[in-house]
């Protein structure tokens, strides 16, 4: 299909200075590059944004024949085996593009009216929201959300002076597409499938339900910085109106090295202090979203997004069995920094993680279950509190009614996979690639070791 490549044509002198300068990206796409004035008419995106920007066009394209990330088409495969690929690619450490799965008209504009229509956000109710504001950022990056009504962002879009994003419009209605919505094993198993044997007794945190569903809205020439999502959860998204790159990264070596990755996170969230260090041991490849498409990005990856016009898209948070080493690893940097590595805080996943455990023993043999993965899931669950990410709250590392029975369970297989006093979980899991699931686990033999908590 024949689209426009300029992506600043209508843009200047309306929805961003008309002296804005121009960057040309790798898949021929030309974009603005941003700029705010402060009251010296220094462009406050120069020192920071504009670098990373720069960095960002020339990675590399990602193509349908890329090893590191899957490109499947909604249009030329069953629905079932379309979940189950992404779900195999997602395990495998694999971001997962979709096209064409989306199902609005392309030529949609980011309207008041259209967030109303199609997504019952009403422009008549006072909808308050957290605000990220690029002029905040570049004053002080640690407070750059304040609140106010979604009414007033909307009518910005038209203000050059201006570059401002909402991040997390709650959404609960929205979900997974009917093709995809299975990969949600922390819903569709955990907890769809527990509560007989646990039903709920205690207060359960509502983000353990709502994050599954919110919506982004961005301003023309926003750049959301390197960050991994919080909680360990997979991350997808889908472009419903305009443009977004989106710049995965990957070290080049040494995913057998947990520090390592770990200071390949936080460098990467500090990128103008740490470029030649990132040039040297960094990957990475661009997935250009336009509408319709969908990108499901595993636990952890860090990603860096640049909006180049105004846009809106859904998404959402889940968790998947064959993910769980990508969500311990993830989680684990959360405890260590996790106030400048993610995006927003969560507080649903151990709940949530409890419960998957709680399935497993009734679990459809349909679900592959991998070594490391469960061997990372039974850690998280025996280890609960101490993977509360730094700067969140004790609640939500909590125990509730589900934390006897899942450690129980955990117990149980542990024993199963090997772990003895002298061979613990950690130094099992610790050990080799760390992005790599393990072998596959032959359910038979572990259902008669976990027949004991399936009786009625």
């Amino acid at each position: 299909m024949n689209r426009n490549f300029d992506l600043t044509v209508g843009l200047l002198g309306k929805e961003v200075p008309k002296s804005s300068s121009k960057i040309k990206w790798k898949d021929g796409h030309t974009t603005i590059l941003p700029a705010v004035y402060d009251k010296h008419s220094i462009n406050v995106c120069a020192v920071v944004d504009i670098p990373i920007i720069q960095y960002l066009a020339q990675c590399p394209v990602s193509t349908p024949d890329s090893p590191y990330i899957t490109h499947l088409s909604a249009h030329d495969i069953p629905a079932l085996k379309l979940c189950d690929l992404a779900g195999d690619s997602l395990s495998q450490n694999k971001p997962v593009v979709i096209r064409g799965i989306g199902h609005h008209n392309r030529k949609e504009e980011l309207t008041a009216e259209y967030l109303d229509n199609y997504y019952a956000i009403s422009p008549k109710r006072v909808r308050l929201i957290k605000l990220s504001d690029v002029m905040a950022r570049s004053i002080d990056h640690t407070k750059v959300t304040k609140v106010e009504v979604l009414e007033s962002f909307l009518e910005s879009i038209n203000n050059p002076k201006k570059i401002q994003c909402v991040l997390d419009i709650p959404l609960a209605q929205t979900s997974l597409p009917d093709s995809l919505i299975n990969l949600d094993h922390g819903i569709a198993h955990g907890w769809s499938e527990t509560m007989y044997d646990v039903p709920i007794s205690s207060n359960i945190h509502p983000e353990n339900f709502t994050v599954k569903g919110w919506a982004l809205v961005h301003h023309a020439g926003y750049l959301t910085y390197p960050h991994h999502d919080a909680e360990g959860s997979l991350t997808w998204v889908r472009m419903e109106v305009g443009v977004k790159f989106w710049v995965v990264f990957r070290p080049k070596d040494r995913q057998n090295d947990r520090k390592h990755l770990q200071d390949f996170a936080l460098k990467l969230g500090n990128f103008t202090e740490n470029q030649a260090w990132i040039r040297a041991n960094c990957d990475a490849e661009v997935i250009t979203l336009l509408p319709g498409d969908i990108l499901i990005i595993p636990p952890g990856q860090v990603h860096a997004v640049y909006t180049p016009v105004a846009s809106f898209a859904t998404g959402g948070h889940f968790y998947h069995y064959g993910c769980m080493h990508l969500t311990e690893m993830s989680r684990y940097l959360d405890v260590v920094a996790g106030d400048c590595l993610t995006n927003q805080n969560l507080h649903n996943a151990l709940e949530t993680l409890r419960r998957m455990m709680i399935a497993i023993p009734r679990l459809s043999l349909r679900i592959p279950l991998f070594e490391r993965s469960l061997l990372a899931l039974c850690i998280m669950v025996i280890q609960g509190k101490e993977y509360r990410a730094k700067g969140g709250l004790m609640s939500a590392v909590a125990d509730t009614e589900t934390a006897p029975g899942s450690i129980d369970i955990a117990r149980a297989i542990l024993t199963h996979l090997g772990v003895t006093k002298r061979k613990t979980a950690p130094m099992l899991l610790y050990k080799g690639d760390q992005f790599a699931r393990g072998e596959q686990i032959t359910r038979t033999e572990l259902d008669k070791v976990l027949t004991t908590f399936t009786s009625l």
